[in-house]
């Protein structure tokens, strides 16, 4: 007997509301009778900010809202997500204020942390002012580096200070668990080698 699949997120295949028309009627078959009979809250969809299919999202059934945000700043954002050019932070706030979110208090924050990037006590600041337009939880991602990486995976002691000034500014944060980096099969790591 396999084991009981309890929850799905759609993250890390791609931007699933490039594809909304069959990302909705994946999700009405896995909710449906018959079907997977997974309840909306055991689903999450994840997405860099894909305004055009975000705008549709209250067409889906009530499942969780993960925000792949990394950074707070537009110019720095759109180094780690070249769409925030297209669909900037100033729109896609707005679109998240607009959307219903069907009674969920929270949009879930993805963070990926980079060391040096964007771990400062102003990146902390910026935050906050978008969570205090749309109450956010924030789950911390510490970078997990793999040969060539343009980047560096922060310290704990910068992870636990990063989280210290989202919680002083009453954000709800979490520090994602690493695993499978040691095989370059962590979070960003898949694919990396052959």
């Amino acid at each position: 007997v396999g084991e009981v699949l309890t929850n799905i997120v759609y993250m890390g295949q791609g931007e699933p509301l490039h594809n909304f028309d069959h990302l909705k009627k994946a999700l009405e078959v896995m909710t449906s009778v018959p079907g997977l009979q997974l309840g909306p809250k055991q689903i999450t969809v994840s997405t860099v900010g894909y305004l055009p299919g975000l705008k549709r999202f209250g067409e889906l059934p009530a499942v969780h809202l993960a925000l792949s945000l990394h950074n707070p700043f537009n110019d720095e954002r759109t180094e780690l997500i070249p769409t925030n050019g297209k669909y900037n932070l100033d729109e896609l706030m707005a679109v998240l204020k607009s959307l219903n979110l069907h009674g969920r208090k929270r949009v879930n924050i993805e963070y990926l942390l980079l060391k040096g990037v964007n771990d400062t006590l102003s990146h902390a600041e910026r935050l906050n002012h978008y969570a205090s337009q749309i109450p956010f939880f924030v789950n911390i991602i510490p970078f997990n580096p793999y040969p060539g990486a343009l980047y560096e995976r922060p310290t704990d002691e910068d992870v636990e200070r990063f989280k210290s000034y989202l919680v002083d500014y009453k954000i709800r944060t979490m520090v994602r668990t690493t695993r499978g980096d040691d095989i370059l099969a962590a979070c960003g790591q898949l694919a990396n080698q052959v």
